[in-house]
This record gives structure tokens, C-alpha cells and sequence, in this order.
């Protein structure tokens, strides 16, 4: 039984942010934040919390790219199915029905207008459900 419980320890820690481990330095580049509401909980740093127990008829995901450098950019939002958002800044929401258990994986390709590189960003987000 310890070694199971151990190893969601393990598990847990691997996806806790960073400033929350003992030693790990704090991020410096791009990431995608997320906040999905209503929610029982706060968000958490530059993460956010892209899930939700929180019983509602509806939700609402907010996305958010944050410690991007200066520049100018254009950006394509995109679902775990390969739908368009119809998103253009660095920032996105997308809402949700309520009542079942949701997943989905929401990305964001910027490209920087002057050097002409692209990057992904990924989030995926949980909704009365597990990933």
C-alpha cells in the first residue's frame, strides 16, 4: 500500500508548479495559462487551474499566454479535435456545457511576425472528470 501511495506522491508532485517544489527555479519562458469557471478553487500562478468540480450548467475557459516576449505575433487557437478558435491575442476563452464530464486539450501557435518562428503551447483542461 505505501508503494502505491508513494508513487501518486511522485505522480502528484510531477505536475505541481514549480514554484511549489523545493529547488526548482521559476519559469522564464512563454506558458499557457488557463482558468476554467465557476470554480471551487483559486488559481495557481502563472498555471492557473484548468479544472473544475464545481457543479454549473456551464463553463468557462480562459486561456492565456503569459511571460511572452516582446514582439509582435499572430496566434492560432486550436482543440484537441483540430477546430479554429476564433481567437486572435494572446488571449482565448472557450465555454463548455455543464452537467457530464469534459475533456479536452486547447493549443495556441504563435508566430513571431519579425523572425517568422513558430511555437505551440498546450493546456488540457478537465471539467467533472479526470483527464
Amino acid at each position: 500500500m505505501n508503494t502505491v501511495f508513494g508513487g501518486v506522491l511522485v505522480a502528484a508532485s510531477a505536475f505541481a508548479p514549480a514554484a511549489a517544489q523545493p529547488g526548482a527555479q521559476a519559469l522564464t519562458g512563454p506558458v499557457l495559462y488557463c482558468f476554467v469557471s465557476p470554480n471551487e478553487q483559486p488559481p495557481v500562478g502563472n498555471f492557473g487551474r484548468c479544472t473544475s468540480f464545481y457543479p454549473a450548467s456551464s463553463y468557462t475557459a480562459e486561456f492565456e499566454i503569459r511571460n511572452l516576449p516582446a514582439g509582435a505575433y499572430s496566434y492560432v487557437w486550436t482543440t484537441e479535435l483540430g477546430l479554429v478558435l476564433p481567437c486572435t491575442t494572446s488571449r482565448c476563452s472557450q465555454r463548455y456545457r455543464g452537467g457530464m464530464a469534459i475533456s479536452d486539450i486547447v493549443n495556441v501557435t504563435y508566430t513571431n511576425l519579425a523572425t517568422g518562428e513558430a511555437k505551440t503551447l498546450s493546456r488540457s483542461l478537465a471539467i467533472n472528470g479526470p483527464f
